[in-house]
């Protein structure tokens, strides 16, 4: 169960922490309060929690998992090794730890509590931390003698270390996957390089090169405006167009002589990002068991709501 323990420490707490903060709420709020906002509230966050960690067990486990060297590109799932760029190595802001992908905050130690007590409550503590600083840069996943980037941002990272430390009136936190960590991936899987975009790829491109110079329009008619008249005729317009598809070709052709890469980024049908390093059965089961604990807060909640309704 390390598996389980070190993983759900790192995430599936930080959710049902919320659980106590929302009871820690009602306490100060009073029985009333607890019984007509606190247990809605409650019963809201455990099945929007159900439904969001359900989905993603479900995508898991339907999805198979795939070899980089064979993978069809779209939504795939891939298991390997965590690597840096080879000349390009992640360093974690903090410690200058190396690794492949980091999330680190800091939080102020008040030391402001009444007769020696140094004890924070939630809001307290809350506003004493920063917001998590995530490292978007790319880094590889290796499936043999295949390598694929990972492009990290908007992903949900599970980081399998932790470590916290004192500077000052300061803790520092960092959280982070290590070169040679297992690495598990459910993205989308691209190709850049290697062949020439489709046709409907060159008539986006060629009119996003034609918006662009649509905005510098002393440019535009310095270079395009034959006869001087201070504006693009129809005939001088298909000359702009035909030098934007010029040029956009030249860029495909560039293109088209680098060796193909495959990359991994957010899933543009708004489908789960998830990367980890736990096995694609842990993944699905990590999921499950966060999903059905949401069930159950919700369950208890709304038992706890039809109890406190029928008794007042």
């Amino acid at each position: 169960m390390l598996w389980l323990s070190s993983h759900w420490t790192r995430s599936g707490w930080a959710a049902f922490g919320l659980y106590l903060l929302l009871a820690y709420i009602g306490l100060k709020l009073g029985l009333h309060g607890f019984t007509h906002i606190i247990l809605p509230l409650m019963l809201a966050c455990g099945l929007i929690g159900w439904w969001l960690n359900y989905r993603r067990y479900r995508l898991i486990a339907d999805t198979p998992t795939a070899h980089a060297v064979s993978a069809a590109l779209g939504h795939v799932e891939l298991c390997g090794v965590a690597r840096n760029h080879p000349q390009a190595a992640n360093y974690s802001p903090y410690s200058g730890r190396r690794c492949v992908w980091y999330r680190c905050w800091r939080y102020h130690n008040d030391r402001r509590g009444l007769n020696g007590n140094n004890t924070l409550d939630p809001f307290e503590r809350s506003s004493l931390a920063t917001l998590p600083e995530n490292s978007e840069l790319s880094f590889l996943l290796v499936d043999g003698k295949q390598e694929v980037i990972i492009n990290p941002e908007g992903a949900e990272v599970m980081a399998p270390h932790r470590e916290s430390w004192q500077e000052g009136n300061e803790t520092l936190v960092e959280e982070w996957i290590a070169e040679g960590d297992p690495l598990y991936v459910l993205g989308q899987l691209q190709s850049h390089g290697g062949s020439l975009p489709d046709q409907h790829s060159f008539r986006q491109d060629v009119g996003a090169k034609l918006a662009e110079w649509k905005q510098d329009q002393p440019a535009l008619l310095r270079r395009h405006d034959l006869d001087g008249d201070g504006k693009i005729s129809e005939q001088e317009w298909l000359l702009v167009r035909a030098a934007a598809e010029r040029e956009v070709r030249q860029n495909y052709q560039q293109l088209a002589s680098t060796p193909p890469t495959l990359h991994i980024g957010k899933p543009d049908d708004g489908k789960p990002y998830l990367i980890n390093t736990l096995s694609p059965r842990q993944v699905a089961r990590s999921y499950r068991l966060r999903a059905w604990l949401h069930a159950l807060a919700a369950l208890l909640s709304f038992i706890a709501w039809l109890y406190r309704g029928l008794s007042a």
